[in-house]
C-alpha cells in the first residue's frame, strides 16, 4: 500500500471516530497500532542492508566515525568513489594532509562532489594569487571551507578584493578568511560597506576600522540597522569616534545580552559604583561590561577587603578586569603591598601604574632598581615561588618545595 494511501485511510478514519461508537474507536485504535508496529519493523530490514556508499567512503577513505560519516552523509548523494576521489586527490596535489581534508569535508560535505577542475581548481589559484603560501592557504580553506562552495566571479573575487582594501596587510586578509564565514553570505552592498561608510563619516580612522573588520567580522557585517542603533548606543555614552575604544563600545553593544548588561550594573553597583562611574569606566574601556560577574567580584574583593583600595580607584582602569587574576593582579599587587610595607615606596601609585605595564616594564620600575637582598625576595612574590597568605602584615607561606 502506497504512503500516499496508507495516509488518506488514516485520515478518513480519524473524521469518522468523531461520529462512531465507542467499539470503531478501539477498533481503528487497533488497527494503528497494527500500522505502527508494521512500520517499525522497516528499520532493523535497513541495518540489515549495511551503511549507504557515502557512509562508507567517509568512513574508510576519510577516516570518519561512524556518526560522523552518517550526519555528513545527509548532504551527499554518489554511488561510486570516481567523483569524491577526484576532489581528495585535488586537494592533497595541493599539500592538503588527510586531517585537513577530512577538517573541510566536515565543515561542508558538498565539497566532495564539486568537480574538481571546473570549480574548485580555479578557487584555489585564485586564493594563492592573493600571496597566501600554500601551507598557510591549506589552514584557511579547511578552517573556511565555504570558501569552495560560494561563485569564484561573483563572490571570492570581488569580496576578497574588498578585504584588501579595507585591511590593507595581506596577514590581516589570512587572518579573516580563516576565521570568517559571515562576510560570504548574502551582498555585502547593504552590510558591511555601508556599516564601514558610516563609521567614515564619523570620522573613524582606517586602522580602527581594519581593526574591527579582522578582529570582529560578526559585528561589522551586521545588518545595518542593526549595526547603526549600536552606533548611536556608543556615541549616546560618550565614546569618541576619533579613539579606538569607540569600534570597542560598538562591538560590546553587539555582544552583551541585555540581561547580561544588567547583571554587570548591578555587580558594579554593589561596590558603590555610581551610575556616572560606570559610564566613565566604559568609556574608558567598553569591554568591561563584557567580564564575568565572578572575575569582578574577585578583583574588586582582592582589591578593595584584602588591599584597601577604595572602589572607585578601579574605575579609571577598568582594563583590570581583563587582566589575569592569578598571574597578574596577585602577583604585582603582593610586590607593591611588600613595598609599601618596607617603606620603600611612599605612597601606593594608581593601579594602573603597575597592573598596565608590560612585565619587563614593570620588573624594570618595581623590582630591578631595588638591592639584590630585596629582589631576591620581590622575585619569589611576583614569580610565585612564595606566596602571600595575608596582605595585612604580608605573612607568606613558603611554596618553593611544591614547584
Amino acid at each position: 500500500m502506497g504512503a500516499f494511501r496508507l495516509i488518506s485511510i488514516i485520515s478518513y478514519r480519524r473524521t469518522i471516530i468523531a461520529l462512531s461508537s465507542p467499539a470503531a474507536q478501539v477498533s481503528v485504535t487497533s488497527q494503528l497500532l497494527r500500522i505502527r508496529s508494521f512500520t517499525s519493523q522497516i528499520a532493523p530490514q535497513e541495518e540489515k542492508d549495511g551503511p549507504s556508499f557515502p557512509v562508507s567512503y567517509l568512513m574508510n577513505s576519510l577516516g570518519f566515525s561512524a556518526d560522523g560519516a552518517k550526519y555528513s552523509s545527509r548532504y551527499l548523494n554518489f554511488q561510486t568513489a570516481e567523483k569524491p576521489d577526484a576532489v581528495v586527490n585535488l586537494l592533497r596535489s595541493h599539500g592538503f594532509s588527510s586531517t585537513q581534508i577530512a577538517k573541510c569535508i566536515k565543515g561542508f560535505p558538498r565539497v566532495l562532489v564539486l568537480h574538481p577542475e571546473r570549480i574548485l581548481r580555479p578557487k584555489l589559484d585564485f586564493l594563492l594569487s592573493l600571496g597566501i603560501p600554500s601551507p598557510e592557504l591549506n589552514k584557511v580553506v579547511s578552517s573556511n571551507p565555504y570558501l569552495l562552495i560560494m561563485s569564484l566571479e561573483k563572490c571570492l573575487i570581488p569580496r576578497c578584493n574588498f578585504l584588501k582594501e579595507v585591511l590593507a596587510r595581506d596577514d590581516e586578509v589570512v587572518r579573516f578568511l580563516k576565521r570568517s564565514q559571515r562576510c560570504f553570505v548574502g551582498t555585502i552592498q547593504n552590510t558591511v560597506v555601508r556599516n564601514l561608510a558610516l563609521l567614515r563619516n564619523l570620522g573613524v580612522s582606517k586602522n580602527a576600522i581594519a581593526y574591527l573588520v579582522s578582529h570582529f567580522p560578526h559585528v561589522a557585517f551586521k545588518v545595518h540597522s542593526d549595526f547603526a542603533k549600536r552606533v548611536e548606543l556608543a556615541k549616546e555614552f560618550g565614546c569618541d569616534p576619533l579613539k579606538w575604544n569607540f569600534v570597542s563600545a560598538i562591538r560590546v553593544f553587539s555582544s552583551v545580552k541585555k540581561s547580561s548588561w544588567e547583571k554587570r550594573l548591578q555587580v558594579y553597583g554593589r561596590w558603590g559604583w555610581s551610575k556616572d562611574l560606570i559610564m566613565l569606566a566604559f568609556k574608558i574601556f567598553p569591554q568591561c561590561m563584557c567580564n564575568s560577574d565572578e572575575k569582578i567580584m574577585q578583583t574588586m574583593d582582592f582589591l578593595v577587603n584584602k588591599l584597601g583600595w577604595e572602589p572607585e580607584a578601579a574605575a579609571r582602569f577598568p582594563n583590570i578586569f581583563s587582566l589575569s587574576f592569578e598571574k597578574r593582579v596577585v602577583p604585582r599587587c603582593s610586590v607593591l603591598q611588600l613595598l609599601r610595607l618596607r617603606g620603600l615606596i611612599d605612597d601606593m601609585p594608581c593601579l594602573g601604574t603597575f597592573l598596565c605595564p608590560t612585565e619587563n616594564r614593570f620588573k624594570e620600575k618595581f623590582v630591578v632598581e631595588y638591592p639584590d637582598d630585596i629582589q631576591a625576595e620581590l622575585l619569589d612574590l611576583y614569580e610565585g615561588r612564595v606566596k602571600v597568605v595575608d596582605f595585612r602584615t604580608m605573612a607568606v607561606e613558603d611554596v618553593k618545595s611544591r614547584s
